[in-house]
């Protein structure tokens, strides 16, 4: 080591020290010091893109530590804190690829392999993360992280039964994390095991009371829990609001926008399910079909994933912002600065949505779309509905005003879907009903009825898939007796596993005669997508939007006389449809035309209703 070389890091030592005091200003002074001397000093580079990760400055963290790691290509901790940012970044493989250089200098380093598995779980790679996560506690069996990372990817793997264990023993190991908490109660909520779900989430905000994952799960667990009344339904959305109303009613900031009621309206989206995922493929028509001399379209995409629908998302909108690392009030600033005037949160309590975004009060007008109950927030100005999932005498409380549109519910043409199979019947010489819904939504009402249902139809069958969940034959076995509970053998009923590439998926209609819907929460997308296959389905209506999603989609196909309205004229539907073959046949060869033929699949129409509900919205706040 040279002189310089010397002098340089006894500064980077001062740094350092000051850097670990929490004196971040002396440390930056210290760092761009050692830069102005020698600009690609490895080492000052990496220190200076911590420092910025550290004050939430991910861009110029990504850029330092890259620099980093190119001025150096065996510094390895640069690998590895460029791996973390990528992580906070929202960009899980190029965090992989970082960890695995990281691992390449120094493969035995425990902590470098807890991080790259935990990047292979938001990868979405997940035997390569369990395959991960299970060496690292062959070195450590009480690595939290390991644990907490086998859990989460033996999960995404349908091992249901194995991720609640793994799950378990991490929470164990530290029962003062609010995070493993929601890890198990999600776990337990995908299994079935709503009230222990409900009450892990609780105990994780009991914990933590910011633990933000598992406020979000009690309310969509909330959605899941059958005969709850209208009041409990909204206090619990109450509570929710109440948190994080800040009650500022601050329209001040908007003195200087243009009130011009027929100018062209800059529109802003904000989600995280602009890829292959329900809400993106319902929204993708509208986005698609905007009248561009109207609507200025501007994505805020806080996206988990990014796939092909990702691409024609960005190919349909104006602009494209990501959001992944910035906090609510960033988000808000930045779509005020954007001049939005109009602001749609998609999906506010799934995923990785942001309707708290609203409460600071980002654009002039607000709206909830696409989520299936009041989000509770002063701020939230508008939530779009329709007569159907909110008739005029509607028993269901909101804080926020309903805007009915001709038609709630939009999806692409099936064109692209497999070929429409005969009549299953046909064949097997009995009768098979079906359900591809989530387990979570088939508690035991749903099971009592559906039982009831198989009993009115004699050697009838069952046919039910969600994901890969029936490859776990422990949770095969724990669903086999849940019916068993309600006199149905497990003759009765077949249980697929495996099966996810969306054209085999959808061809397992080919064994489906009857789908039935469940309650409270009823199937949008598997309703829409088991009518494109040539099965009615029978569903219930209920009181909320959450129970009366699968009768909207019904109606607008003409297929009223299959929407229940108690279990007695649920079990007729299924029974009267299930002995008239002749009916069946008809509806297996025509409902496909008549869904493309129907408001669900007129995507110009949709976008223009759509618009005009932006435009009233607009004129309304210019009038006040």
């Amino acid at each position: 080591m040279d002189g310089n070389q010397a002098l340089r890091a006894d500064e980077l030592s001062i740094g350092e020290y000051h850097h670990r005091a929490g004196n971040l200003a002396r440390a930056e002074s210290v760092y761009r010091q050692v830069l102005a001397s020698d600009p690609e000093h490895s080492e000052a580079l990496r220190l200076l893109g911590l420092l910025a990760h550290q004050t939430g400055n991910l861009e110029q963290a990504n850029n330092l530590l890259s620099r980093a790691t190119k001025a150096l290509p065996d510094n390895v901790e640069a690998y590895f804190n460029l791996g973390v940012v990528y992580l906070d970044q929202g960009a899980p493989e190029k965090a992989v690829a970082a960890f695995e250089m990281a691992l390449a200098l120094e493969p035995k380093n425990f902590s470098y392999l807890v991080n790259f598995g935990n990047a292979l779980v938001a990868a979405g790679r997940f035997d390569e993360a369990v395959k991960q996560s299970k060496r690292a506690l062959e070195i450590d069996a009480n690595c939290v992280e390991a644990h907490s990372n086998l859990g989460q990817a033996l999960a995404k793997t349908g091992n249901l039964t194995g991720a609640m264990k793994a799950s378990r023993r991490a929470i164990l190991l530290r029962p003062e994390d609010g995070r493993l908490f929601n890890n198990l109660g999600v776990i337990e909520q995908a299994i079935g095991l709503l009230d222990n779900a409900n009450r892990t989430y609780r105990r994780a905000l009991e914990v933590d009371p910011n633990c933000y994952l598992a406020e979000r799960n009690l309310l969509i667990n909330a959605l899941n829990l059958p005969q709850q009344s209208s009041d409990d339904l909204y206090k619990i959305h109450q509570k929710y609001g109440r948190k994080y109303d800040r009650l500022s009613g601050d329209q001040n900031k908007f003195e200087t926008r243009d009130r011009n009621i027929n100018r062209k309206l800059r529109v802003g989206y904000l989600s995280s399910d602009f890829h292959a995922h329900p809400v993106g493929y319902n929204i993708m028509p509208l986005i698609s079909h905007h009248d561009l001399s109207e609507v200025e379209t501007f994505i805020y995409a806080e996206n988990e994933n990014n796939d092909d629908v990702t691409g024609q998302f960005k190919s349909h909108a104006d602009h494209w912002c990501s959001t992944s690392g910035q906090s609510d009030a960033q988000v808000a600033q930045k779509i005020t600065a954007d001049e939005i005037d109009i602001l749609i949160c998609l999906a506010g309590r799934f995923n990785l949505n942001r309707p708290t975004v609203a409460a600071h009060r980002a654009a002039p007008v607000q709206i909830s779309f696409h989520d299936c109950a009041s989000t509770g927030l002063t701020e939230m100005d508008y939530w779009l509905t329709d007569k159907s999932l909110h008739p005029s005498d509607t028993q269901e409380k909101f804080s926020e005003d309903l805007y009915r549109l001709p038609v709630f519910y939009q999806f692409s043409s099936p064109a692209d879907f497999p070929a429409v199979s005969s009549l299953p019947v046909d064949q097997n010489g009995f009768l098979t009903f079906g359900s591809f819904n989530k387990l979570e939504k088939i508690n035991d009402h749903v099971i009592a009825l559906w039982a009831d249902v198989l009993t009115s139809v004699p050697h009838s069958r069952l046919f039910l898939k969600y994901h890969d969940y029936f490859e776990d034959t422990d949770l095969i076995k724990h669903w086999q007796s849940k019916f068993a509970h309600f006199g149905i053998t497990e003759d009765r009923l077949l249980l697929a596993g495996n099966i996810d590439e969306q054209a085999k998926y959808l061809m397992l209609y080919d064994h489906i005669d009857i789908a039935l819907d469940p309650f409270p929460f009823n199937g949008a997308t598997t309703t829409f997508e088991a009518l494109a296959m040539g099965v009615p389905v029978v569903a219930m209506t209920g009181k909320h939007f959450v129970d009366r999603v699968a009768g909207s989609i019904l109606q607008e196909a003409g297929l009223d006389h299959l929407i229940a309205d108690t279990p007695r004229t649920y079990i007729n539907a299924a029974q009267n449809l299930a002995e008239n073959l002749p009916e069946l046949r008809l509806l297996r060869n025509s409902l496909r035309d008549r869904l493309t033929n129907s408001s669900l699949c007129d995507a110009s129409q949709y976008a223009q209703n759509i618009e005009i509900a932006y435009r009233e919205m607009w004129r309304s706040w210019c009038a006040k």
